[in-house]
């Protein structure tokens, strides 16, 4: 099915192509095509490998091309997108959806709720293998019950369902019976967004131009360019020299920008936090002793100060920023006499280089970060020298970002963070259910109350109850620590002068979303 498809589209790139060698001999006698456009050039931390929200729900080019049935606004509540409009049972177990009927994919055919099926079919379908198959276990069952009205029957009453429906749909006229993590799709997408592909680079650079055909509001930028510059420095630099208009900033980086540089810096607030990630597949990490110790032994206002150059705030839990937040500020407060107590009641004794013993085996593990994330090598630092006192040998460890497993580590600098349903990055990160398989449990964490009191939460209609659910998750938290809970970042986004329409929203792990209103983004062309 796609490969016709491809055929097709290859063509016409192919002839694009030829028409672009013509003009070759005039390229220095005028301007290049792109100074006549409005394009944002966007200078990501990473390659993109894929583009398909079936398979990955974390990317900034997921929604310029792909929308879904709900958005979030700029409050971050949830609105209609492709779905105009919805009714909810009594029961709270079945939806009904009407879709608009304008929506189109890139090849002209409608968007229909035979594609809604398609989509939420292939993300349940254990052969897909997604990591965000388990943000949709509730559902028992998605029905096309018209060409534009779709019917989900759940499980149970799952609240968080509409905040989870933001995910981009795909088309299932193009996608019937391909693999879906190795159809040629990935790499050439068909999407119903403001935006669809131009053209995907050998260098991984993506160029994305206005799809006329959206059925909201028209883009006011031509085209938007993902352009992957992983080292922060140099981010730094074609920001500076006008290369890239938009990129994300390290805390350290502020000092060097200038009132006369062509781009200023936004600082957006995030749900964002970083936090040291336990394997508790180690004998090292069983007694939640240790870790409530090693939780009292880090001074958090130290590393917001010093590595966060103040831009952002400590973290006592996953929740903080949540209408669900009951922050645990005691529980991870330093305190160096019951850090050294807990230590010492759980056995462990300073041997004669300054290193905790037990049983013949020292407290001593890598802790590993991503080396392109300057802000996670430098809190590993940091924390290994706070942890030093006390007999805890953390000894720091930054690989390459492609080498990091997540699973195997013995212990990580890990990021999460969601600014939607407290559901989001709580279930998936700490319930036994997700361990394995891809899953985004990768401590493999188990706590049976952690797991009855998550399934509560995620399951009961009444916001209050949930509320008082969550609070006792996090409580529990405080007592077997899955994590070393350590900062809240702000996003530092160096953005061109010349563009506008960047927003204050509170965003997700990562900074992601700072492009969620793509339509409103304006630039002033020279």
């Amino acid at each position: 099915m796609y490969k016709n498809y491809r055929k097709f589209l290859l063509a016409a790139v192919a002839a694009a192509g030829l028409a672009g060698l013509a003009g070759c001999s005039e390229e220095n006698s005028k301007p290049a095509d792109s100074t006549q456009k409005k394009q944002l050039i966007y200078g990501m931390d990473s390659e993109i490998e894929k583009v398909n929200p079936v398979l990955d729900e974390s990317q900034e080019i997921d929604t310029l091309l792909f929308r879904g049935l709900t958005k979030p606004d700029k409050e971050n509540q949830v609105t209609p997108d492709l779905a105009e409009s919805w009714e909810i049972s009594k029961d709270q177990l079945v939806y009904t959806f009407k879709l608009r009927r304008d929506a189109k994919w890139q090849d002209g055919k409608p968007v229909t709720a035979k594609d809604v099926k398609f989509t939420f079919d292939q993300i349940k379908n254990p052969a897909t293998n997604t990591p965000i198959a388990g943000e949709f276990n509730e559902i028992k069952s998605v029905e096309a019950t018209g060409d534009y009205e779709v019917k989900m029957t759940l499980h149970r009453p799952f609240p968080s369902l509409l905040d989870k429906l933001k995910i981009g749909i795909v088309p299932e006229h193009i996608l019937r019976g391909e693999n879906m993590n190795e159809t040629e799709f990935n790499q050439n997408p068909v999407g119903n967004g403001p935006f669809k592909l131009k053209e995907w680079g050998s260098d991984h650079t993506i160029i994305l131009e206005r799809n006329d055909d959206y059925y909201g509001a028209a883009p006011k930028l031509d085209e938007v360019v993902f352009k992957a510059v992983p080292d922060a420095n140099t981010r730094a630099l074609q920001l500076k020299t006008g290369e890239i208009d938009l990129a994300i900033m390290e805390p350290n980086q502020l000092a060097g920008v200038k009132e006369n540089d062509p781009y200023a810096v936004h600082e957006v607030s995030t749900a964002d936090y970083r936090a040291v990630m336990y394997n508790f597949d180690l004998p090292l990490f069983q007694d939640k002793r240790v870790r409530q110790a090693m939780n009292l032994a880090v001074n958090r206002e130290e590393l917001v100060k010093g590595v966060l150059a103040g831009k952002g705030e400590a973290a006592y839990g996953p929740l903080q920023k949540s209408w669900a937040g009951a922050s645990q500020k005691e529980a991870y407060t330093y305190n160096e006499k019951k850090a050294k107590q807990l230590l010492a009641d759980a056995g462990w004794v300073k041997g004669s280089d300054g290193v905790l013993v037990k049983d013949g085996k020292r407290f001593e593990f890598e802790l590993v970060s991503p080396i392109q994330d300057t802000v996670r090598v430098v809190l590993a630092n940091v924390v290994s020298e706070q942890l030093k006192p006390f007999g805890i040998k953390a000894v720091p460890k930054p690989v390459d970002q492609h080498a990091v497993k997540y699973d195997g580590e013995e212990a990580l600098i890990i990021g999460w963070g969601s600014e939607f349903d407290p559901d989001d990055h709580t279930y998936r990160l700490f319930h036994s259910s997700e361990i394995g398989d891809g899953q985004y449990n990768f401590g493999s964490y188990r706590n049976e109350k952690v797991d009855d009191l998550l399934m509560k939460a995620r399951t009961t209609a009444n916001r209050e109850m949930r509320k008082t659910y969550y609070k006792q998750f996090q409580e529990e938290l405080a007592v077997d620590p899955p994590y070393n809970f350590l900062v809240y970042l702000e996003a530092l986004y160096g953005l061109n002068k010349n563009v506008t329409g960047i927003s204050t929203r509170t965003l997700g792990h990562h900074g992601f979303g700072v492009l969620w209103n793509i339509e409103e983004w304006d630039k002033k062309v020279n």
